[in-house]
């Protein structure tokens, strides 16, 4: 890591540099390398000189637009008003390999550009296709006819790259919904009323799953939920929806409502900066990620959007009774296979490091804990095992998330339960589904042999009394 500033910060802007950059000092604009680019007014960027001689500019610009380069940018601002200034600029850090691994690391970038515009252009010609439908009822034979040339052209390798593609991102995601996944998957594929209907329980599954995980982080914090539990319980009260019969409404609601208030905590904008950053303490803490990805995720608009569009169309298609027909399941199948699109591309990287886990044993030594855990990722339930020198030791009856190598974990509400499938080895994964009188009833999206577990459990009453009352 080096020091940014190679020569000198002008706020001034009266000339561009080829080896110039233009840094927002205020708010996550990008860093671009011309004025015609600005987004904000001027001077609210500081011009930066890039020593030739260590680095192209262009790399350090990109660097700073990264996911890495923006953490480095936001924990840099410093006054009421979160604010660079001369001397935090000459302290921000850039990841500076040689020049010849820059250069091959932007010519890399490019490649992934020209590929982005390939698929931006298949994206307007289906789009063209589709407004030429809807323009003219004539024209359906001609759009239908370029339809079947447009998925001629992508048949074969760039349909199996995309399934490829999922088949990767599906082992990297928590075992609790991937597992959900791999059944849709393993379904036959002219079965699309059975592949629609694995879709729907995926996503109510993801909606608990994420649900319960923000749950979990606020009710850690007694006074924080005590907050929200009356507003959340109105909102609730509002839409008859309630935790004792829990639905795909309810975790939508859940994952909307909280995702809200940590979208609150994690807003800059507005905040005098010590109000920020003790809001981003908090936040670290309850969800016990330094990084803040995985609260960042839970809150994300995009997240949010994908479980309002699946909700209703689950309601939607429910709400209206009769036989579904082979052509309407493949529709159905086709709009959520759409959303589960949507959902890979907002999750992004954030599984590859926090990770749903399972203790098996722990052993204090030397005033810590080493953890042995079980990896509750991926569709495979032979879970891969290690063991984690922590600050903490982890109850064997609990589920947690641990955030890459940190020494705390987020334990999450005993509303998801691994049980040993019945006459097997393997795991299965059960969903907290109701309250029925004095008995709880779990259910699970994947294990078909044993889909439902259904008794006495003390512990989720006493939750589900705590969250509710």
């Amino acid at each position: 890591m080096e020091g940014l500033l190679m020569g000198s910060v002008f706020p001034s802007l009266r000339m561009p540099y080829v080896v110039a950059i233009f840094i927002p000092m205020i708010g996550r604009s990008e860093v671009v390398d011309s004025i015609e680019e600005f987004t904000l007014k001027a001077q609210n960027y500081a011009q930066v000189i890039i020593d030739p001689s260590k680095s192209y500019a262009k790399f350090v610009m990109q660097f700073l637009n990264s996911e890495l380069g923006m953490k480095i940018r936001e924990w840099a601002p410093s006054g009421i008003i979160p604010r660079l200034n001369k001397g935090s600029l000459k302290k921000l850090q850039v990841l500076m390999p040689d020049l010849e691994t820059q250069q091959k690391m932007l010519e890399i970038d490019t490649r992934f550009s020209a590929e982005e515009n390939i698929l931006l252009g298949l994206q307007n010609d289906l789009t063209k296709l589709r407004r030429d439908l809807w323009k003219s009822p004539q024209a359906a034979n001609m759009v239908s006819n370029s339809l079947e040339v447009f998925s001629e052209r992508i048949a074969g390798v760039l349909k199996g790259q995309v399934s490829i593609g999922l088949d990767q991102w599906i082992e990297t995601i928590p075992f609790p919904i991937a597992s959900v996944l791999r059944a849709w998957q393993s379904t036959a594929s002219d079965d699309f009323k059975a592949k629609y209907e694995h879709l729907l329980h995926f996503f109510e599954a993801t909606a608990e799953f994420l649900g319960v995980i923000l749950l979990s982080a606020f009710y850690g914090n007694e006074g924080l939920y005590d907050l929200h539990k009356v507003k959340l319980k109105e909102s609730m009260a509002k839409q008859n929806l309630s935790f004792q019969r829990a639905t795909f409404g309810t975790w939508k609601l859940v994952v909307e409502y909280l995702g809200k208030q940590t979208r609150s905590l994690l807003q800059e904008n507005g905040k005098k900066f010590d109000d920020a950053k003790n809001d981003r303490s908090i936040c670290e803490t309850i969800f016990a990620d330094q990084t803040l990805k995985l609260p960042r995720l839970l809150c994300s608009k995009e997240i949010i959007d994908v479980l309002q569009k699946t909700n209703s169309m689950r309601n939607n298609w429910t709400g209206h009774g009769g036989i579904v027909g082979q052509e309407e399941a493949q529709h159905r199948n086709e709009q959520l296979f759409g959303q589960v699109e949507k959902l890979r591309q907002a999750m992004s990287d954030v599984w590859d490091t926090s990770v749903v886990v399972n203790a098996l044993n722990c052993k204090p030594r030397k005033g810590v804990f080493e953890n042995e855990i079980a990896m509750l990722k991926g569709s495979n339930s032979e879970f891969l095992k290690e063991s984690r020198t922590m600050s903490t030791w982890l109850d064997i009856d609990s589920l947690y998330i641990i955030n890459g190598k940190q020494e705390r974990a987020l334990k999450l509400l005993p509303l998801i339960s691994m049980k040993s499938s019945h006459g097997t080895a393997k795991d299965a994964c059960y969903l907290f589904n109701k309250i029925e009188k004095d008995k709880v009833r779990f259910v699970s999206y994947h294990f078909s042999n044993r889909p439902e577990l259904v008794g006495p459990n003390d512990e989720v009453f006493d939750t589900i009394k705590q969250l509710s009352e």
